[in-house]
């Protein structure tokens, strides 16, 4: 008998592929920053990586560059999607025009 995988919304799944992404790289930064710097690990890894090496053995500049590097995109792109908004959203209209006189007289009568 065949069972159906149960199907899943597309936020979920797409929950799901952050969550994955997220501990990888999580592992990874783990890897660089803490468990290369065991004494010996280094030279292990150095010795025994073969065509891995790059991969398995990444800068400290290139672990802590990056992440600034995508955290000041970021933010720029924030920026200017703010000063976009701001640049394309017509302005209210100024309150002077408004005739708060009108306004209360009629709430009076209603009550």
């Amino acid at each position: 008998m065949i069972r159906r995988m149960p199907k899943i919304g597309r936020e979920k799944a797409f929950g799901a592929i952050l969550f994955i992404l997220a501990f990888l790289v999580l592992v990874y930064y783990l890897w660089g920053l803490v468990i290369l710097n065991i004494p010996g690990v280094r030279e292990w890894v150095e010795a025994n990586a073969g065509l891995l090496l790059p991969l398995l053995n990444p800068s400290f500049q290139v672990l802590v560059g990056v992440p600034i590097l995508i955290g000041v995109l970021l933010i720029m792109v924030i920026a200017m999607w703010i000063g976009y908004t701001m640049i394309t959203t017509p302005a209210p209209e100024p309150l002077e025009d408004f005739d708060f006189d009108e306004t209360e007289i009629s709430e009076n009568k209603e009550e």
